[in-house]
């Protein structure tokens, strides 16, 4: 399951154990003739990609985007083992990035014009690397040197034309353990939240917001956010693999304009209710704490105690994305008990919540029979935000089951619209032809 999730992402995670969820407010296009539209396709090398209408959720064409073959060998197959960004797009939207992995690293980056298809430049890195994007205009590559290390190793800045590398930033020391992390690719700055780095934890413990600038390693500020607990410890059990650790992470987005770094505390059943940090991206400040949450219903009342708590379970994993104006903060959980149970998966519910006062605006805990069981694999929000994109997987006790796509209102999560599919399928935003 944890796999599943990480490949869900834009930059997909291969490891066994995935970084949090990122933050996934890239804005989708709003129409066939607008600046950006989303585009789906079930194959991860970007093979078939599809641009679908922003309101029907239908395909606007019969014709894969890319003229080329993608990408090769497989990635993340065999003995292949560690993060690796299998597709990624540029910042305007108007390049992407095909990557094909080797137990080597990336043997080979092709980058296509999003708007027409047509292949720019293939090339092989002159160093083995781990790609994680592109700049702006797709005329940088951001990477890692292989094989995978730790969140603070240097980085390096490839020339999409050539492979070869123009630009090298440092590594540095982290001094504790990453809890989830963002990074903001132009501005190139990493925003982490971290706890202190102790194996043999027995419990959550005190976290600290951070900033760092990658090109010069310098870290930038730092701000403890108050009663926030998360981490990795002990439980005090043993599994067929040894100890078993239990596992809570936060959510954390940075803003459309990257002025305000959010930090959501959402372990708890059914809704997520939580505490909501802001803090100044640039200068580190805590602009302020709140806790949300709506009130609870007789439903929920009477539902909740027929499903585990989120104190009860061994992981708890908080993804968060601002809307594209910034006015709204779309939170949601998941959890995993892993105590012999045929399915340890649990979804805890995704609110809309509004960033200048903490209010939730909508929740999606009612919004079907078995919803506890859905599977959320990635969102989207749209560039003129007036919609949200959700896909998930309807599992468990759901009739039917399998995957469904749906375009929410972001304000009060209703479905304005819903088209299912047979397979996973993995979302990029482009530029419209």
């Amino acid at each position: 399951m944890r796999l599943a999730l990480a490949a869900a992402f834009l930059v997909a995670a291969c490891s066994p154990t995935p970084a949090a969820i990122p933050d996934l407010a890239t804005p989708a296009g709003t129409s066939a003739s607008g600046a950006r539209l989303l585009y789906l396709t079930g194959s991860l090398d970007g093979a078939g990609l599809t641009p679908i209408d922003p309101l029907s959720l239908r395909d606007l064409s019969s014709e894969p985007l890319l003229r080329a073959k993608p990408a090769e060998p497989n990635p993340c197959e065999g003995s292949y083992s560690g993060p690796c960004a299998l597709v990624t797009a540029s910042g305007d939207a108007g390049a992407l990035a095909v990557v094909g992995y080797s137990t080597s690293g990336a043997s080979r980056v092709s980058v296509f014009d999003a708007r027409s298809g047509a292949l720019r430049a293939r090339v092989s890195p002159e160093v083995p690397v781990i790609v994680d994007g592109l700049n702006a205009d797709g005329s940088r590559i951001f990477a890692r040197n292989w094989p995978p290390a730790e969140l603070g190793a240097e980085r390096l800045v490839l020339d999409p034309g050539t492979g070869k590398v123009v630009e090298r930033e440092p590594a540095f020391s982290l001094y504790g353990a990453p809890v989830a992390w963002v990074i903001q690719n132009e501005t190139r700055r990493l925003y982490a939240l971290m706890t202190t780095a102790d194996p043999r934890a027995t419990a959550p413990r005190e976290v600290e917001a951070r900033a760092w600038d990658l090109r010069t390693g310098k870290e930038l500020w730092r701000r403890d956010l108050p009663s926030l607990l998360a981490g990795e410890w002990l439980t005090g059990r043993v599994g067929s693999e040894g100890e078993m650790r239990a596992r809570l992470v936060p959510g954390i987005a940075l803003s459309p304009d990257g002025r305000e770094l959010a930090v959501v505390r959402a372990f708890d059943c059914c809704a997520p209710h939580g505490t909501l940090w802001l803090v100044d991206a640039v200068r580190g400040d805590l602009i302020s704490q709140r806790p949300y949450g709506g009130a609870t219903s007789i439903f929920e009342k009477l539902f909740a105690p027929s499903i585990a708590l989120a104190k009860e379970d061994d992981e708890v994993t908080v993804g968060a994305s601002f809307g594209t104006d910034g006015s709204v903060l779309h939170v949601y959980s998941q959890s995993w008990k892993f105590d012999g149970r045929p399915d340890p998966y649990q979804y805890l519910g995704m609110v809309a919540v509004e960033v200048a006062s903490a209010k939730v605006l909508g929740s999606d805990v009612k919004m079907e029979q078995w919803w506890y069981q859905n599977r959320v694999q990635w969102v989207r929000s749209s560039s003129d935000a007036r919609s949200l994109y959700v896909f998930l997987q309807r599992a468990g006790n759901a009739d039917p089951k399998g995957y469904v796509l749906r375009r929410l209102d972001p304000r009060t999560l209703a479905v304005l619209a819903e088209r299912r599919f047979e397979s996973y399928r993995y979302a990029f935003v482009l530029a419209a032809p």
